[in-house]
């Protein structure tokens, strides 16, 4: 029990050594972590891909979110984005934006999307037991 206390202050201690996250009250990711904001702009015979991210204790890292292996953004838990898209296939890739946690796994770390004219398509980004996964949702 002592080593659980002990533990558990551990984390505590190291919590307050990270800089705050900058959150917007609608849960958009702020501008500051949109890398290619182009991609953000509406314009005719583009399709909606809109990304969401689980809330709770297990997605409170903060991750980069890539489209065809450049980073498109940095989200964290409870957070959405919507890009832009011309018609084609995209692969979609999340991975920690830091620290010492190794990325996820190839298959449930990634989402591979035909974007036709129309959408909107939606992804979700989630956590499990065993680690992200990144889902096409119907």
């Amino acid at each position: 029990m002592i080593k659980t206390l002990a533990a558990c202050a551990a984390v505590i201690a190291l919590a307050g050594c990270v800089a705050p996250v900058t959150r917007t009250a609608s849960g958009e990711i702020p501008a500051s972590r949109v890398y290619i904001k182009s991609m953000t702009q509406q314009e005719t015979g583009l399709s909606a891909i809109e990304f969401t991210r689980d809330t709770g204790l297990l997605n409170s890292q903060m991750m980069e979110l890539a489209i065809n292996d450049v980073v498109l953004a940095q989200i964290t838990g409870g957070e959405h984005l919507t890009i832009w898209l011309k018609p084609g296939s995209y692969t979609f890739s999340i991975k920690p934006a830091q620290g010492l946690a190794t990325a996820t796994d190839s298959e449930r770390g990634k989402v591979v999307v035909q974007v036709g004219n129309g959408g909107p398509y939606r992804v979700r980004i989630a956590s499990d037991a065993r680690g992200l996964k990144m889902l096409l949702a119907q």
